[in-house]
């Protein structure tokens, strides 16, 4: 793979984080059907040495085949989907914005604590999520079910809502879950337009894509493999709640980046 083949790959997974010579249900993008031909045509000396170049900015790179996915193949395409996560342990380069979607939230009519936005972002996370898994009593090792993963943000804004009142009429907690339940029911009546802008961040990061009708959105495949990454890296904070974990546990543990058996800090309501 000469530098410019590298360079051209490396774009789009920077951009989309996905390359597919035979994309079922979306145009092909500018480039993408070139470089889908590339990664084909790629030695696995190539591959290793794309896989180091990823890992230095904290990424990597996942290889699924189109038939997993009930995808056919066509004559002259590539049906390899290539798709660029975190790679677990390793910093994020520096020159993307790890802050980008706790900004993207912020209402710019208002003042908001940053902890206030983190709070409702992990949320929201938690929620999208249950949507995606929980609802349709689905596993994260199931990508090939990403189709089925279904939200609306008129859904979405009434289990945020169901699930607020829940934790108001439970009372405070102690700790850390105390300062994200102050967060939370406090600002309750910010929710319609704190998921509004979440579902237009989660849209433009490429978690989620319209399914065709009106508000109703669907889990994109490299949300999906996200997903399953995680799981298999046993990242459970990123996970929906469980029998064992509350909606409540979850969304500090998510916050601080470990679970409860792990080290990290606490939430503080601060900027």
């Amino acid at each position: 793979m000469i530098p410019a083949d590298l360079g051209l790959v490396f774009s789009l997974l920077l951009k989309h984080r996905e390359i597919h010579g035979n994309p079922p249900d979306r145009p092909l993008r500018e480039n993408e059907l070139e470089a889908s031909r590339i990664l084909a045509d790629a030695s696995q000396a190539d591959l290793r040495d794309l896989d180091e170049f990823l890992a230095i900015q904290g990424f990597n790179i996942e290889i699924r085949d189109g038939l997993e996915f009930g995808i056919p193949p066509k004559s002259g395409r590539n049906n390899y989907i290539y798709v660029m996560t975190r790679l677990r342990g390793e910093p994020l380069a520096g020159y993307l914005d790890k802050t980008w979607a706790i900004e993207e939230i912020r209402d710019g009519r208002r003042q908001s604590l940053k902890a206030e936005r983190v709070v409702w972002l992990a949320r929201m996370w938690l929620t999208l999520q249950w949507f995606f898994y929980e609802r349709i009593d689905r596993q994260p090792s199931e990508v090939s079910r990403y189709r089925e993963a279904l939200v609306s943000e008129k859904l979405l804004i009434e289990t945020l809502s169901q699930g607020i009142e829940q934790l108001g009429n439970a009372g405070r907690p102690e700790g850390s879950a105390g300062t994200a339940w102050d967060l939370l029911w406090n600002n309750k009546e910010r929710l319609p337009a704190y998921a509004g802008r979440f579902i237009r961040v989660m849209e433009v990061a490429g978690m989620i894509q319209d399914a065709g009708n009106p508000g109703e959105y669907r889990q994109t495949l490299v949300a999906a493999v996200d997903m399953a990454t995680n799981a298999e890296q046993e990242l459970a904070y990123l996970m929906p709640a469980d029998t064992s974990t509350s909606l409540e546990e979850r969304t500090v543990e998510l916050i601080a980046g470990h679970t409860n058996e792990g080290g990290g800090h606490a939430v503080t309501a601060e900027n």
